[in-house]
């Protein structure tokens, strides 16, 4: 397994700073710090990461099993309705990198990073990663990446858009200050 440094990329599901678990999941134990990266199809990396993908595999089982659960996403999926289900990934294609160990994150100046709202969905990122095979009774076999650290590269626009400061979101239903209303009146 070769380590990869990743080119720039822009960050979706940024969690860096706490793991957090898959939906649906609950025990603590699975938990885990993740990014996902996006980039466009035609991006040189995406050759590169199908190459690590099916030399894993290899090292793994001696060759590529034909129902190998690849991590690369087509951001172009659709949903039941026929509409993208992730509009900001079209035409890219996306790979989910996790660990369960705190990755080390810094920024250009190779600081560390301590204040998690400065890492977010949107901005740009460089990653290590690295690829690791496995198997499960009812779900097969499949190639994963962990990521080891991570460095923020510069800001951008908020995939999903952020939301609106409160005070002014509320603005029309304020009350004068020192005034409070009761709900339960």
């Amino acid at each position: 397994m070769s380590k990869l440094i990743t080119p720039e990329f822009r960050g979706s599901f940024v969690n860096l700073t706490k793991p957090h678990n898959m939906p649906g999941e609950t025990d603590e134990d699975k938990a885990r710090y993740q990014i996902t990266i996006v980039l466009p199809k035609k991006d040189k990396f995406w050759k590169t990461i199908n190459e690590q993908i099916d030399a894993t595999a290899s090292e793994k089982w001696t060759k590529v099993p034909k129902a190998l659960k690849r991590p690369i996403k087509d951001g172009d999926a659709e949903d039941d309705d026929g509409e993208l289900k992730y509009p900001e990934f079209e035409g890219c294609y996306t790979l989910q990198v996790s660990t369960k160990r705190k990755p080390g994150v810094v920024d250009k100046a190779l600081q560390p990073i301590l204040n998690a709202d400065e890492l977010y969905s949107g901005a740009w990122y460089r990653a290590s990663i690295k690829p690791y095979a496995w198997s499960h009774p009812t779900g097969g076999n499949g190639v994963s990446f962990s990521v080891d650290n991570v460095m923020k590269v510069k800001d951008d626009t908020p995939l999903g858009g952020a939301a609106e400061a409160p005070e002014k979101e509320f603005a029309e239903f304020a009350e004068e200050k020192g005034a409070s209303a009761n709900l339960l009146d």
